[in-house]
């Protein structure tokens, strides 16, 4: 799929994910998807005046959470429709229309507390989510703050395989759904330490900071 394929295709999306998600339970991808986005936000331990980047922020749902929290938010997405449903919603996020592995606007130039996004990075092979992970941490993350992905995961690859075989129908083979196993070896191979926890039958929160250069590292 090309990207303007992709991007008319999210665009379409925009007026029914709501709907889409809301009536998920029990159901691949969606199951559990306002537990999970809940989790981010206990993890995230988050105060009024905390800086919250949103990735892919589409229609809004996991950053109205930290909005009414008292955060001060500023979301990115690739799709126009995604950004209207959110403005529609949250007037006063700073909305950036970006594509996460393209150039970032001047607006994102910014070092921000946490860094989160939902349902989005799936779309991404692993060796690409750890780049951007990487340039994220490198480069947008304020000391002392941390990445959180929420999306559509598994524990181990051998729990994926039998994921793919359970939700056959619905499996999309052009995506690239998480291993906890895989993440982690490859993170930390990246300089990134990740945590993962699962919170429903296909969905769970990652946790990512830097990780602690050692002696060995520092001297080098």
């Amino acid at each position: 799929m090309s990207e303007t394929e992709r991007t008319q295709l999210f665009d379409r999306w925009a007026e029914t994910y709501d709907s889409a998600v809301a009536s998920a339970d029990g159901d691949f991808p969606f199951d559990g998807y306002e537990q999970v986005l809940d989790e981010v936000v206990r993890l995230a331990g988050v105060k009024p005046s905390t800086r919250i980047l949103d990735l892919g922020i589409g229609t809004g749902n996991l950053a109205a959470r930290f909005v009414q929290r008292g955060c001060a938010v500023w979301g990115t997405d690739f799709s126009a429709e995604m950004l209207a449903q959110t403005r529609a919603k949250l007037p006063h996020v700073h909305l950036v229309q970006a594509n996460l592995l393209g150039e970032w606007p001047a607006e994102l130039q910014l070092p921000f507390d946490r860094v989160v996004t939902a349902y989005v990075l799936h779309e991404f092979d692993l060796a690409t989510k750890v780049s951007l992970l990487r340039r994220v941490a490198s480069h947008h993350l304020a000391a002392g703050g941390c990445i959180l992905v929420a999306d559509i995961a598994f524990p181990t690859a051998l729990a994926r395989e039998a994921a793919a075989q359970r939700w056959a129908d619905q499996w999309d083979q052009d995506e690239s759904y998480w291993a906890a196993d895989e993440t982690i070896a490859a993170c930390e191979e990246a300089g990134l330490q990740a945590t993962y926890r699962q919170v429903s039958s296909c969905g769970g929160v990652f946790t990512f900071v830097a990780r602690p250069q050692s002696h060995e590292e520092i001297e080098r």
